[in-house]
């Protein structure tokens, strides 16, 4: 049961980590289409990041070759609003 007089409760924001392959599936695109129109790789890409792009992040280890590009859920949700999708979240509990 729900104690309508409580105060509210904030919670803390959660951040997750997309792959370029999740990003893919949710739009239902290509890896590649990602990977060469979607993204602005930090330390790599050369410039100011367009609004248009979104960042993404080599989390693999410094002895790895291979990079494993994330993009942070904050900056997908930017990016889609930049688009025009419409997003809405909640944080609370009352």
């Amino acid at each position: 049961m729900v104690n309508r007089e409580a105060a509210r409760i904030e919670l803390p924001v959660r951040d997750f980590l997309y792959t370029v392959d999740q990003i893919a599936m949710l739009f239902e695109v290509p890896e590649e289409t990602v990977l060469n129109s979607y993204l602005f790789y930090q330390n790599r890409s050369v410039g100011v990041r367009p609004k248009g792009k979104m960042l993404a992040r080599d989390i693999s280890p410094d002895d790895e070759p291979k990079p494993d590009w994330r993009v942070a859920e904050r900056e997908l949700v930017r990016w889609m609003r930049y688009k025009g999708f419409r997003y809405h979240t909640r944080g609370y509990i009352q």
